[in-house]
C-alpha cells in the first residue's frame, strides 16, 4: 500500500477538519473582498478564454504572474492563512525541500531562509522565518503546483519575557493548533506522519496543522484535465439508488451538459399505459480544471407511494429536450419471506476491469436487488473525470439495480472530505449527527439490515449510533460494510476493533465486508477477537477487490479461513428466509470461495 494512503490510528478523531478549509475559502467567513478561490476562479476562466489546451499545459508561475493583477496578487499573497498575535512574534515556515518553485510571495514578503531545517519519516522541510509585530499576520498560497507536503508553520514569541503568545482570529476558522515538539504530526489526511528533527529554537513554538489539500487551492501549473466522457443535452451516467424505503421509494440521478435547465422522470407500472411524472432537483457541479467539461448538471429525482414487490419502467428527461432509453426497476417485497440477492464490489478505483466484470455479474445474476461498493470508487475523488470513466465502464448496470456505495479514502480525499462522492448519489440521511449526511446511514431490505459505515469519520463519534441501529432492528440478518478491514495483515485498525468489534459480538452481526488492503479474506467466525466453532457463534469478516493487485508479502493470517492475493472478485449473496448462501466469483462466473449460513 502506498504509504501516502495510509490512514493512521488518530487519523478518525481529526478527518473532519478537512472540510473546513474547503469551505472557509467560499464563505462569507473569509476576510473582507476576494478570497483565493475568487482569484483562481477568475483566472481560470481568463486562461480557458485565451490559451489552447495545449498552452495551457505549458503554463509556469512566471506566466501567470505576468498575467495577474497587482490585487489578485496581494490576495494569493496574504488570505491563504491570516491571524492575529497579541505581541512582536517569528513565524517559521516549513517548506518542502522537493518543490521546485519556491512559492512567489515567498521572498517578496520578507521570509528569509534559515539553516535550519525539521524532518519527519517522509520528508525534509527547509525553514524559512520573518518577524511580525503585534497584529495582523497574513500569509500566501502554497505555490501554483499541486505540490502535497503544503507548507506548516510555527508561531513564538521575539522575547521571552512577553509569555506565550495568543493568537486569535484564525482564517481558515476551527484551525488546530498544537506544540511543535518531536512526535507532533503536520497533516491530518496522515497523522502518522510525526516530525523526527525539531531544531531546539522552534522547540515549544505554537505548531498550526494542516491537510495536504490545501495544496489544489491555487493549482494550475500542469493542472488542466480533460475527461474522456463529457457531458451532452442526452442525460446519461443514469444511476438508482434508495433515500428512503425501498419496498416504497427509488431515487433517480442523471448527469446532462448545463444547457439542459431542468429535469423529470415518466415512470410507470409494468404492464400499463399510465405514466407518472416526477420533477428532478437540479446541481451545478464544478471541476474547475476539467478543460472540457467545467460545469455539468446533475439532477435527482425522488420517486414516492411505490408499490412493494413491484416491477416500473421509466425515463429520463426533460420537458424541452432529449430523453434516456427506457430502464426498469424493481421495489423491495414487503413481506420478509421473499427470496433476494445482491452482489458486493471491493475497491473498484473506476476501472474498466471491474466495470467489465459488473456488467457480466449483472447478466450472470439478473434476479440481484441492488449493488453495493465498500469504498474507493474511485482513486482521486475530487476529480470529476474518474467518476465519469466509473459510470461509462460499469454501463447500464445501475440504470436497472440501485447502487449502495461507502466512500473509502480515495473518495474522500486529501482531507478535503467526499463532497464530490456525496453530489453523485442520493442516500439515507438517518446516519449520526456528527458526521456529514449520506457518508454513514443505514437502509432495511425486508429482512436484513444494512449498516453502510463510512470509517473516513471519526469511529467513536459513529457507535452510539450503530449500537441503536442494531439493538431496534428486527432483521434476521445483520450486515455491515465498511471500508478499512478491522483484520488483515497490513494495517491494524485497533479502534474499529474496539469500538464496533464488542457491538458485532454483542448484536451478532453476520458478516463484515470491507476492501482498502487489495487482496480477497474470508476469516474463521470471529468473537472476542478469537475463532468460534460456527457463523452462529461470530461474526465473519470478509474483504475483497475487484481489480488486479497482487501482494508483494503474503504472511499468514491464523484468523483467515480462504485468503486470494489477487483480483478482480466480486461476491454474490443470496438470501432465503433463514439461509444464507455465500459465493465469491472471478469474472468468468468461477467460484472462488463459498458458505452457507442456516439459522
Amino acid at each position: 500500500m502506498n504509504k501516502n494512503q495510509k490512514m493512521g490510528k488518530g487519523y478518525f478523531a481529526l478527518v473532519a477538519l478537512g472540510l473546513l478549509y474547503l469551505t472557509a475559502c467560499q464563505t462569507p467567513s473569509a476576510p473582507s473582498g476576494s478570497t483565493v478561490k475568487d482569484v483562481m476562479d477568475a483566472v481560470v476562466t481568463r486562461l480557458y478564454e485565451s490559451l489552447t489546451p495545449a498552452q495551457l499545459d505549458t503554463i509556469s508561475q512566471a506566466y501567470l504572474l505576468a498575467t495577474l493583477t497587482a490585487e489578485e496578487k496581494k490576495v494569493l499573497a496574504t488570505r491563504y492563512w491570516t491571524f492575529e498575535v497579541d505581541q512582536p512574534v517569528t513565524v517559521s515556515l516549513m517548506r518542502h525541500v522537493d518543490q521546485k518553485v519556491v512559492p512567489f510571495w515567498l521572498p517578496e514578503s520578507g521570509f528569509q531562509k534559515t539553516d535550519m531545517v525539521v524532518r519527519n519519516e517522509e520528508y525534509t522541510y527547509e525553514v524559512w522565518q520573518k518577524n511580525f509585530e503585534k497584529g495582523s499576520v497574513k500569509l500566501g498560497i502554497n505555490g501554483f503546483d499541486k505540490h502535497r507536503p503544503v507548507y506548516f508553520i510555527t508561531v513564538g514569541p521575539q522575547s521571552t519575557s512577553g509569555g506565550a503568545v495568543k493568537i486569535s482570529g484564525i482564517f481558515p476558522e476551527n484551525q488546530h493548533l498544537d506544540t511543535m515538539r518531536l512526535g507532533a504530526f503536520t497533516y491530518h489526511d496522515w497523522d502518522e506522519l510525526v516530525l523526527t528533527e525539531v531544531p531546539e529554537p522552534l522547540v515549544g513554538h505554537t505548531l498550526f496543522t494542516t491537510i495536504r489539500g490545501r495544496a489544489r487551492e491555487a493549482h494550475v501549473v500542469g493542472a488542466f484535465r480533460e475527461t474522456k466522457y463529457p457531458s451532452s443535452a442526452r442525460p446519461d451516467q443514469v444511476l438508482l439508488s434508495w433515500s428512503d424505503d425501498p419496498a416504497r421509494t427509488v431515487a433517480v440521478q442523471w448527469r446532462t451538459h448545463p444547457s439542459v435547465a431542468d429535469g423529470e422522470v415518466l415512470y410507470w407500472l409494468e404492464g400499463t399505459s399510465d405514466t407518472l411524472r416526477t420533477s428532478a432537483a437540479v446541481y451545478k457541479m464544478e471541476d474547475r480544471l476539467l478543460r472540457n467539461d467545467r460545469y455539468v448538471h446533475r439532477f435527482t429525482a425522488q420517486l414516492k407511494n411505490l408499490t412493494p414487490g413491484t416491477t416500473y419502467h421509466y425515463r429520463v428527461g426533460s420537458k424541452q429536450g432529449e430523453w434516456s432509453e427506457t430502464a426498469s426497476f424493481k421495489t423491495a417485497a414487503q413481506g420478509t419471506s421473499e427470496p433476494f440477492s445482491f452482489i458486493w464490489f471491493g475497491d473498484t478505483h473506476k476501472s474498466p476491469v471491474w466495470g467489465a466484470m459488473a456488467q457480466k455479474a449483472f447478466q450472470r445474476h439478473p434476479e440481484t436487488a441492488f449493488f453495493s461498493i465498500v469504498g474507493d470508487l474511485v482513486s482521486t475523488g475530487l476529480n470529476r473525470d474518474e467518476w465519469d470513466e466509473l459510470f461509462q465502464y460499469s454501463g447500464e448496470v445501475f440504470w436497472s439495480r440501485p447502487l449502495m456505495p461507502i466512500p473509502g479514502n480515495h473518495d474522500s480525499q486529501d482531507g478535503l472530505g467526499a463532497w464530490m462522492y456525496r453530489e453523485q448519489f442520493s442516500l439515507p440521511t438517518n446516519g449520526p449527527e456528527q458526521v456529514p449526511a449520506e457518508m454513514t446511514y443505514a437502509f432495511t431490505y425486508q429482512n436484513a439490515l444494512y449498516l453502510m459505515m463510512d470509517v473516513t469519520q471519526p469511529i467513536a463519534a459513529q457507535t452510539a449510533w450503530m449500537e441503536k441501529q442494531l439493538r431496534d432492528s428486527k432483521a434476521q440478518w445483520k450486515f455491515v460494510m465498511l471500508h478499512f478491514p478491522p483484520y488483515n495483515f497490513v494495517e491494524p485498525y485497533d479502534e474499529i476493533v474496539a469500538e464496533w468489534g464488542t457491538l458485532f459480538d454483542k448484536y451478532h452481526v453476520d458478516m463484515v465486508m470491507s476492501g482498502h488492503m487489495h487482496y480477497y479474506l474470508r476469516t474463521k467466525p470471529m468473537h472476542a477477537q478469537k475463532a468460534v466453532a460456527s457463523p452462529a457463534q461470530g461474526t465473519i469478516y470478509t474483504m475483497s477487490i475487484s481489480i488486479e493487485g497482487k501482494q508483494d508479502t503474503w504472511p499468514a493470517e491464523e484468523y483467515a479461513l480462504v485468503r486470494y492475493p489477487d483480483g478482480p472478485l466480486y461476491q454474490h449473496l443470496r438470501i432465503t428466509g433463514n439461509k444464507l448462501e455465500y459465493r465469491c466469483l472471478d469474472p468468468e462466473g468461477n467460484v472462488k470461495d463459498q458458505l452457507t449460513i442456516v439459522k
